[in-house]
């Protein structure tokens, strides 16, 4: 897709001036009214009714109002920083860049999450175990009716047949249905 780039309203020099938000450096002066996504984090100097909207962050559901107000120790729980990637929902603003790329709360977030290590659920674990245990079971029947036909006087074709048949028979169909119902 050609996408254009976010802009963000920046103050330099005591100009304004509209410049790609990847441009935005720690200590810009920025401005953002309602509609506007955050640049970067941002402590908020002068606000005329902003709200912003945390809940790609926090999943707050309510736009949360933002002022300069020092209101807690907490950077997530303060009023006086909008965070980036949030959306000012209604009213302006204008801030201080404090924090830009990976050093931005949602980028410390996005670097401990590629950090972790993925490993399989619980779930899948037990799944992978019931799956090895009932491929034993049907190959185990299926070369027993294999071996017992050809004893009985079958073709080999005729065996194959019934080797393919019990294999084929022992995989449960509704597997994927059932554990998709029990987990929901």
């Amino acid at each position: 897709k050609n996408m254009v780039p976010q802009q963000a309203m920046v103050i330099r020099e005591g100009e304004k001036k509209s410049i790609n938000a990847q441009d935005v450096v720690v200590g810009d002066l920025v401005e953002v009214k309602g509609g506007d996504r955050i640049p970067a984090d941002l402590r908020i100097i002068s606000a005329q009714g902003c709200k912003v909207d945390n809940s790609s962050l926090t999943g707050e559901s309510e736009p949360q109002s933002r002022s300069p107000e020092f209101s807690n120790e907490n950077p997530i729980e303060t009023k006086n920083i909008a965070f980036f990637s949030t959306n000012c929902v209604e009213g302006t603003a204008r801030g201080i860049v404090i924090n830009t790329g990976d050093r931005t709360v949602i980028g410390r977030i996005a670097t401990l999450v590629s950090g972790l290590q993925v490993r399989q659920t619980p779930i899948s674990i037990e799944i992978d175990h019931f799956i090895r245990i009932i491929s034993a079971v049907a190959v185990f029947l299926g070369l027993t009716f294999f071996v017992l036909s050809l004893v009985l006087g079958y073709t080999w074709l005729d065996a194959v047949i019934f080797l393919i048949g019990i294999i084929v028979a022992n995989v449960p169909e509704g597997l994927l249905a059932t554990v998709t119902v029990c987990l929901t």
